[in-house]
């Protein structure tokens, strides 16, 4: 916070709270370890401490934007507004309707697909349903496999197989397996983990971090098994 290695405010008691969080990132070793984890739970700890910055040091950006009228038409009949609803009430329940087809079954037990998987997705989803347009409309650019394995959710069994490796680690203490849980949770309700900077967000940040609670060869281990999950939805094999 200013000079001084950032601790000319330390009789600040929200300050003197973070005095380690301070002291850690004043070191060369902080800013060369290349963890984005470690980057975004520091952002967490001090972004409340912005308040106590001096004003002279804060520069304000200002920006003016014009806005203006590049056409105008009139006595022209509006489109009737395309119904979201309908092409999204036809795609949830063709997946739980057919749960048991190859392709959903695969993204629900986390078994990479095949290009036939996806051919047949696509043609469901793209054709059947409806078009790519309206594809395109609701869900924009995200993965038919992703897509589907949000909707049908991930199977149990498969969830705790995925990371079996960190369940029967016999090396693992009650608050590390009680984590790999909370991530085993996670994605078996939504299906995968959209990102895994989401392990330095609640509930994964309480009641001790991600980066404290696993040493950097666990981490890895621990995000390569989520990415895999989430793969196995997107990757055709």
């Amino acid at each position: 916070m200013s000079s001084s290695n950032g601790l000319t405010k330390v009789s600040i008691p929200q300050v003197h709270a973070k005095l380690d969080v301070i002291r850690e990132i004043n070191t060369d070793d902080f800013w060369t370890a290349d963890d984005v984890l470690l980057f975004e739970k520091v952002r967490q700890e001090l972004r409340e401490l912005i308040k106590f910055l001096d004003e002279e040091h804060l520069k304000i950006i200002s920006t003016i934007i014009h806005d203006s009228v590049t056409k105008e038409q009139e006595g022209v009949p509006i489109d009737a507004p395309y119904d979201f609803e309908d092409y999204r009430d036809k795609v949830n329940r063709y997946v739980n309707e057919h749960g048991t087809s190859t392709a959903i079954y695969k993204l629900t037990h986390n078994i990479p697909l095949s290009s036939g998987d996806y051919d047949e997705l696509e043609r469901v989803l793209t054709s059947e349903l409806g078009s790519r347009e309206d594809y395109l409309r609701e869900y924009g650019d995200t993965p038919f496999g992703l897509l589907v394995r949000k909707i049908a959710k991930l199977d149990h069994d498969a969830a705790m197989q995925a990371f079996s490796a960190f369940i029967n680690d016999a090396s693992l203490n009650q608050r590390q397996i009680e984590f790999v849980l909370k991530v085993i949770h996670h994605v078996e309700q939504n299906g995968y983990m959209e990102s895994t900077a989401e392990l330095v967000k609640p509930p994964f940040d309480r009641p001790v971090s991600f980066t404290r609670l696993f040493d950097a060869g666990k981490r890895a281990s621990l995000l390569a098994a989520i990415d895999k999950v989430r793969d196995n939805a997107v990757v055709i094999a």
